[in-house]
């Protein structure tokens, strides 16, 4: 592989990858119904952070036309939505320059593949870091979290049950996001569901009867295998419940090296993304910036920033 084939080796992969992202993020926000957002974005620094005016509480008050006194003031405050840069990237993958003369390939394919197979990998590792986030920022919300995990299988009751910790704002639940196998013991309290709506790689989204779309995905954010049996966790999210947005700084690098007993190459990428949780900040005293998955996944490092547990992501459902 020569030095210009090194450029539209490369070429290939981001091209390939970035087809592949933009139309699965596309059909993906459509099929979940907007509760999970993946966007294009160009944060700078560590941090993106979004000023939001506060609920002013008890703002209506009865008053004595009659009587007289001074009355307490109210405060109008900023409330601060603080999003985090989340870094990845890919292990060096080798591609020895031998093997498309070799095997009679082009490059050109080469770099399809693997761009290809890292865009699946790269949607994947957002919405399971995403899910991750979510239950960390959730944990101890005793307001919306539902827990049936000591009575037995998820079941569309239990869903519901789980949604109306939401009360009057249940309606604003759009889309659920489960385990596999909460879905089919789901399915298994006689719902039939034949609509799929989105499908790539490993990750599914189907419909229930109640309009809420059903994202499926075998993520390990989803079950809890410490106690026994194992609990699985289904997400109740609001409209723009995740955001996850795209910095649009993908970096690969293709290098070169002698010394083996064939000439070695390898290939590696990074790049960055931006998480929010509804209605929660991200903590940057105690979470700090470049988070890896023990920080992300720790719920102190989520500030709940909204008075009322309604105006946050959405509730947690737990289950066998």
């Amino acid at each position: 592989m020569a030095l210009s084939d090194l450029a539209v080796f490369s070429e290939y992969v981001y091209s390939a990858l970035s087809e592949v992202v933009s139309q699965q993020v596309q059909l993906f926000n459509a099929a979940s119904g907007g509760a999970i957002v993946l966007r294009q974005a160009a944060n700078q620094g560590d941090y993106s952070d979004i000023a939001l005016w506060a609920k002013v509480s008890g703002l209506v008050r009865r008053r004595d036309a009659y009587g007289s006194g001074s009355q307490a003031a109210k405060e109008l405050e900023h409330l601060i939505d603080t999003m985090v840069k989340v870094a990845a990237g890919t292990p060096p993958v080798n591609i020895p320059p031998s093997m498309f003369s070799w095997i009679q390939r082009n490059q050109e394919e080469g770099g399809a593949v693997i761009g290809q197979q890292l865009a699946g990998d790269m949607i994947a590792d957002m919405l399971n870091t995403a899910i991750m986030a979510y239950v960390a920022a959730l944990t101890g919300e005793t307001d919306v979290i539902h827990d049936y995990s000591a009575t037995g299988t998820n079941s569309l009751s239990v869903l519901n049950t789980g949604a109306s910790k939401f009360g009057d704002r249940a309606n604003d639940l759009r889309a659920w996001v489960m385990h596999s196998k909460s879905m089919f013991d789901i399915f298994g309290h006689a719902l039939t569901n034949t609509e799929v709506l989105f499908n790539f790689g490993t990750v599914n989204v189907r419909q229930d009867g109640f309009g809420r779309p059903f994202v499926v995905t075998d993520s390990s954010s989803l079950v809890n295998t410490t106690p026994n049996p194992d609990v699985y966790r289904a997400l109740g999210l609001v409209a723009g419940g995740i955001i996850v947005e795209q910095n649009n700084d993908f970096d690969d690098n293709i290098q070169t090296s002698n010394g083996d007993e064939n000439i070695q190459r390898t290939y590696q990428a990074e790049w960055t993304y931006n998480l929010g949780i509804k209605g929660y900040s991200w903590d940057k005293t105690s979470g700090g910036k470049s988070p890896n998955d023990a920080a992300l996944a720790t719920a102190n490092n989520w500030d709940r920033y909204a008075t009322s547990y309604k105006d946050t992501a959405g509730v947690l459902v737990l289950s066998q």
